[in-house]
């Protein structure tokens, strides 16, 4: 399998500076001195700008280069805050429902999960995707379990692009933390104890924002279900 392009590799480190508060909300970005600090050419950088600018972490601005998003965390953290009460209601929508195709899903996407990152310390970028795709079809699958075309059209438009979360996929810590919270929600779904699986799909959201910012330096803290 090949391993990430030089662009998903600047594109992973200027987002981890990003909300790391390594590069500040505002500040512009020099590519000619990113790409020396990365020991990489310019192109690659323009590359994974144009995918952070996607993402709403940046802005380019014609003539003028590109910088920082003023309100790049303020608007990620908006962001998952909401979606954490939208998809808690889903899951608990999902949930009161009681539909054992759904459960029966969720349970062999937390196995692939599983099977696909265990005994792994790091995973290739053809992996991580992978495992990525599988957390998104085992959020998507708990929108429509809910039975509410309305708030599945929210939760998708408050969905962040694939490549926000593929990185972190690489790290176990990461893996292992996401498939934990998984797995709880698709327990409080068998017992059917619905403000646990919305309390505990409130708490997965939460950490996910934190996730993205500390799993590029290892740093998985008390962020359990």
């Amino acid at each position: 399998m090949r391993g990430p392009s030089l662009a998903d590799r600047a594109r992973d480190k200027l987002r981890a500076a990003i909300l790391e508060g390594e590069l500040k909300a505002g500040e512009k970005i020099n590519i000619e001195r990113v790409a020396e600090k990365f020991g990489i050419s310019r192109t690659p950088i323009r590359e994974a700008l144009k995918a952070l600018e996607t993402e709403g972490l940046i802005q380019i601005q014609t003539n003028r280069g590109a910088m920082v998003e003023p309100q790049a965390w303020q608007e990620i953290q908006h962001r998952f805050r909401i979606r954490s009460l939208l998809e808690g209601y889903a899951a608990e929508l999902a949930c009161e429902r009681q539909d054992s195709e759904l459960i029966a899903f969720l349970q062999e996407n937390c196995r692939l999960v599983k099977k696909e990152s265990q005994s792994f310390q790091s995973v290739t970028a053809p992996r991580a995707r992978k495992i990525a795709e599988l957390n998104r079809a085992f959020h998507r699958a708990i929108w429509r379990g809910a039975g509410s075309l309305t708030l599945a059209r929210f939760l998708d438009a408050l969905d962040l692009p694939q490549s926000f979360s593929d990185s972190f996929y690489r790290d176990k810590n990461s893996r292992d933390l996401v498939l934990q919270h998984h797995e709880a929600i698709v327990a409080a779904f068998i017992a059917g104890d619905v403000q646990k699986a919305k309390s505990c799909m409130e708490r997965h959201i939460q950490v996910s924002v934190t996730l993205l910012a500390s799993a590029a330096n290892g740093r998985i803290d008390d962020l359990c279900c």
